[in-house]
């Protein structure tokens, strides 16, 4: 029984070739590689997620406002709320890719691996040069032990010009500076110095955003060393997988058991497992990119 490059969708399966051991052998290996690199990406994922999903929910409520100005009181507080609560799940899977990054490191290269070394540099060189990055850290802190900051939601409209249509519509999130030094004590002198000099309502959106930044860099620590091996083993699944261009159906390996054939030779019966290509893990290490494209 031979692994064979295939095609399968709409009811119809169509064979390109047989792949012999040592190319079937390559694309596993390849394979395994990416499968690794996904797995240990997941909790990164979800961070940005939770920060997309932050994004888009402000999107929705800011177009939602433009076409209806008029605000209740029980609108508002739906609103405040389900914008606090996306904040709040984008500060603790921030936490949590933190510390499950540095465990995982550890546990895979050992504690004073040069790789734990450059990945805990990399947390505090954004800590000690990014001010956005250590407010939200340390504003984790405060919502664990000092309950949700609740944020003050602030939907404004001004006309800009003489016409009906020239009106400039904002939407922003805000924490009461005060509020925040008040209830929690554990800000550090110096964090806590910077906080005061804040204005007594601090927009909370561009430090998300800037944040996001320096979490994209700390990530890429975790697979730098890895990423030339992880190109090659992307573009060994895409080399094959190009074999299928132009063709009808997704690309998969497919195994034929216990053939039964007629006496012209004619497939008659036969069991069909199908081993799916993963095109979407070349994709993840060579963006944008049409896989059965190249």
């Amino acid at each position: 029984m031979k692994p064979i490059l295939g095609l399968a969708g709409e009811g119809k399966i169509s064979e390109v070739r047989v792949l012999n051991d040592a190319e079937y052998e390559e694309y596993k290996r390849a394979v395994m590689r990416l499968l690794r690199f996904s797995s240990d990406q997941q909790l990164f994922l979800i961070v940005r997620l939770n920060y997309e999903d932050f994004r888009k929910l402000l999107d929705q409520y800011f177009w939602e406002y433009i076409k209806n100005p008029s605000m209740s009181w029980p609108r508002v507080e739906r609103m405040t709320l389900n914008i606090n609560r996306h904040i709040l799940n984008y500060l603790s899977t921030v936490r949590m890719f933190l510390d499950h990054s540095e465990a995982n490191l550890k546990e895979r290269y050992g504690k004073d691996s040069q790789r734990v070394k450059r990945f805990k540099d990399a947390c505090s060189y954004a800590y000690d040069n990014n001010f956005s990055y250590r407010f939200l850290y340390r504003l984790r802190n405060y919502a664990q032990h000092c309950g949700l900051p609740l944020g003050v939601l602030t939907l404004h409209s001004k006309a800009v010009g003489p016409s009906p249509e020239d009106i400039h519509h904002s939407l922003t999130i805000r924490f009461n500076r005060d509020e925040l030094l008040r209830k929690y004590k554990l800000w550090g002198t110096q964090l806590k110095k910077e906080v005061q000099k804040l204005p007594s309502e601090i927009e909370i959106n561009p430090h998300v955003a800037e944040m996001m930044k320096c979490l994209e860099k700390i990530n890429l620590t975790l697979f730098e060393d890895d990423l030339p091996e992880l190109i090659q083993s992307a573009k060994n699944v895409q080399k094959l997988v190009t074999e299928t261009r132009g063709m009808p159906g997704v690309p998969c390996i497919l195994w034929l058991e216990n053939v039964v054939r007629t006496q012209e030779g004619k497939v008659e019966r036969l069991n069909v497992h199908i081993e799916w290509i993963p095109t979407h893990l070349v994709e993840m290490i060579i963006p944008n990119t049409e896989v059965r494209g190249i």
